[in-house]
């Protein structure tokens, strides 16, 4: 079986005013993103929302300007594309959707065996989340229409590792 985890999709990245706007190339990525969730919705897959969800707190503010804060607008997933009643929603606290997360259970109780990647950002948590995935045994696609990131050069980087090192295919 396979699932679609949408990665961080959120207003502070994917947004124009969002705090960590990723930049204009976000939109063909949204547009793939609003298509590839319907057309997988409408074939039964399951979907995952992985939502970066940070208290006002957080350490990873000493890295990155606070975003994504819990219950805050930042932290919701973009309007139209909001995850629906039979959607799962997954908050993680750091790069990789896996740590510290049910993710993998949830995964593994429903025998998926393969996931299919769309989201934000490719060399962080799009790369760290396939990385896991990988080590983890699943089979994982990365729709390089459905990816980007604020570097466009680490963006292009994290593809080509996700692939040669890594053996996600990338479509």
């Amino acid at each position: 079986m396979k699932a679609l985890l949408v990665i961080d999709m959120l207003n502070d990245f994917v947004h124009p005013q969002g705090v960590l706007y990723v930049g204009e190339q976000v939109r063909g990525v949204i547009d793939f993103c609003k298509k590839l969730v319907e057309r997988k919705r409408g074939e039964g897959s399951p979907l995952f929302f992985i939502c970066d969800t940070h208290r006002k707190d957080d350490v990873e503010f000493k890295m990155f300007p606070p975003h994504c804060i819990e219950g805050e607008w930042g932290n919701q997933v973009l309007e139209g594309l909001q995850p629906q009643k039979d959607d799962y929603v997954i908050p993680k606290r750091r790069f990789n959707a896996f740590f510290g997360t049910p993710l993998d259970m949830f995964l593994r109780e429903m025998k998926v065996e393969e996931l299919e990647v769309v989201g934000v950002c490719t060399n962080i948590c799009v790369l760290y989340t396939v990385a896991s995935a990988r080590m983890l045994g699943y089979q994982v696609t990365v729709y390089e229409q459905g990816v980007t990131s604020f570097d466009l050069d680490a963006h292009r980087f994290a593809l080509k590792e996700m692939h040669d090192t890594l053996g996600a295919e990338v479509i």
